[in-house]
């Protein structure tokens, strides 16, 4: 009979080899879900949302806790010393890509329910990394009612109460194309506006500085992505620049907007918000959650940076904290792995919650 480590990387082994890479996230073309839907100690309720996003609803009992595990990865890059499609056992570690995000996770999961669990509630979902959040957006619109909500991603199976929220918007200048040895170039040229609203940014988003949570300091702010201009001999009539910035819990994004001037008085300038998402607790109250771990048995990590669909759940009202197997610094990266012996603590810890 094989252990339960045995069957947990049996699952794992099978999900790693469903290529769910997140562009372009072919979820239907992967296999994902044909083999959910071979086990035949499953009956998951699937409902495609469209564009490759899936929730699929694994359900038995009266479950008091609901757990939600993202099955889509990153696309695999360069770097790869195995192949990341085929799940390879070295160093008492297991590689493959989603092997550590988080697909370890599902596969505990799994090993549970066919061992016979009677009574869970799991929630994949297939579309985290895109930074949309439908799948998650879409089954909150169905108003679930659990005492709380464990959201899977790699924390050393530690449970995280609290992170920062994330903030995406673009910053788009226009300008007056000509010759650029005309000198009125200088002022009429958008990415030298552009520029001269970066560095402004910049100073504001370190006035934050002084504003902590635990390890947690100030706002984590990042220019992204620059774009515009034609060539150096031509006055840039367009320029952009996508920006990102990570709010801790509790302060005001609508402060932090306006302390780096998105809405300028400038009619040569215009802000468009991208991607917007609560921090974790999205209420601030950080005691329900740090209680919500202490009756589930589980360590209290830090505060950390990354964000989480957690958040979501927070949001609606829902208690919800984050906790899986694997650590993040080795996720989002070529011999992407997880520990075995993480992989054994999670089964134990996902049991003893369920029970």
């Amino acid at each position: 009979m094989k252990s339960e480590l045995e069957l947990c990387l049996k699952h794992l082994k099978a999900l790693v080899a469903c290529d769910t890479s997140n562009p372009p996230k072919q979820i239907q073309a992967s296999g994902l879900l044909d083999y959910l839907n071979s086990l035949s100690y499953l009956s998951p309720s699937m409902t495609d949302l469209g564009d490759g996003s899936f929730n699929i609803l694994l359900k038995k009992g009266d479950p008091q806790y609901l757990f939600n595990v993202h099955l889509d990865t990153v696309p695999a890059g360069d770097g790869w010393q195995t192949d990341p499609w085929t799940l390879a056992i070295k160093n008492d570690q297991a590689l493959g890509l989603g092997a550590c995000d988080i697909k370890g996770a599902a596969a505990c999961l799994l090993t549970l329910i066919e061992q016979g669990l009677e009574n869970y509630a799991v929630l994949f979902s297939t579309d985290e990394e895109a930074g949309q959040s439908r799948c998650i957006k879409e089954f909150l619109n169905t108003q679930p009612n659990y005492a709380g909500v464990i959201v899977s991603e790699p924390t050393n199976n530690l449970g995280v109460t609290c992170h920062r929220g994330i903030y995406t918007g673009t910053q788009a200048f226009s300008g007056i194309s000509g010759h650029s040895s005309d000198h009125r170039a200088m002022q009429d040229n958008a990415i030298h506006k552009l520029t001269h609203w970066c560095h402004a940014a910049l100073e504001s988003a370190m006035l934050f500085d002084d504003e902590m949570i635990g390890p947690l300091k100030g706002l984590a702010f990042n220019l992204g992505l620059i774009e515009g201009g034609v060539k150096p001999n031509i006055i840039a009539d367009s320029a952009s620049v996508k920006f990102g910035f990570r709010p801790l819990p509790g302060q005001s994004v609508e402060t932090i907007l306006e302390a780096i001037n998105t809405q300028s008085i400038d009619k040569e300038s215009c802000f468009t918000p991208g991607f917007v998402a609560p921090s974790l607790p999205a209420n601030g109250d950080l005691k329900t959650l740090e209680l919500m771990v202490q009756t589930l048995g589980l360590d209290l990590s830090e505060p950390v940076n990354f964000w989480t669909e957690a958040s979501l759940f927070s949001q609606a009202g829902l208690p919800a904290i984050v906790f899986g197997p694997g650590d993040i610094g080795h996720a989002h990266q070529p011999n992407e792995h997880v520990d075995l012996s993480q992989l054994s603590q999670a089964l134990n810890i996902y049991r003893g919650i369920v029970q």
